[in-house]
């Protein structure tokens, strides 16, 4: 068992032998039962069925991106239990029985915060990139606030910047958010962006934060969900 996490999984270890292997495109996706779990919770994640071909496929999982496979399993449901409070990068790898793989990585929050957000992605047909930022509140904030990086070769346009004040930081090349208002427990807003890539640009990772104040005291927590342009 490493630090941090305790995995499970359901279904055999080893991918059955001798299936053909999958025809057509097919993308890597999957779904966990909570973004920001407690510490100790069991987080079931689930792969996304409809995004793949025909054929069989291995599925390894990587629960803190340290680079060691944690599981690998055919099954297309695992589940992990996060020891340790922080933000962990749980990272993908679908491979068809021809040897080809595609990757995903999405962010989990684990522990308490009085506020997280949870980043969708969608990529559009003309090539421009959808991403909405749903910023749920458990606690009461005062002055909530969202930063995004902008990846380098990509122009970004505000799409409903949900009554927040907005700034883009061409030095930093980060998107600045706040909200001047207080948020109460059980709030969700939803900040919604788009990007363009100006040139053939390689850089698809992408990064945030959320911030605000409790008590005077100002906390701040990595954006979780999708961590890439897929």
């Amino acid at each position: 068992m490493r630090k941090g996490i305790r995995v499970g999984f359901f279904g055999l270890l080893l991918a059955a032998a001798g299936v053909c292997a999958a025809s057509g495109p097919w993308v890597s996706d999957f779904t966990p039962s909570a973004w920001n779990p407690a510490v100790g919770d069991v987080v079931n994640f689930s792969v996304c069925d409809s995004c793949l071909g025909s054929g069989a496929y291995t599925y390894r999982w990587d629960f803190n991106s340290d680079g060691t496979v944690d599981a690998e399993t055919p099954s297309t449901l695992a589940a992990c239990t996060f020891d340790t409070a922080g933000f962990y990068a749980v990272k993908l790898t679908e491979r068809d029985a021809g040897g080809r793989e595609e990757t995903r990585a999405k962010g989990i929050l684990a522990g308490p915060m009085p506020a997280h957000g949870v980043r969708e992605v969608i990529v559009q047909e003309d090539g421009a990139v959808f991403v909405a930022i749903r910023v749920n509140v458990t606690q009461v904030t005062s002055a909530p606030g969202l930063v995004e990086s902008i990846p380098a070769g990509w122009q970004i346009e505000v799409v409903d910047a949900a009554g927040a004040m907005t700034n883009v930081n061409s030095l930093k090349r980060e998107l600045e958010v706040a909200w001047l208002n207080q948020v109460m427990p059980g709030d969700e807003i939803v900040f919604t962006y788009r990007l363009y890539s100006n040139y053939s640009s390689q850089v698809r990772t992408l990064s945030g934060e959320v911030s605000g104040y409790v008590g005077g005291a100002r906390f701040a927590a990595p954006v979780c969900g999708e961590l890439g342009i897929p």
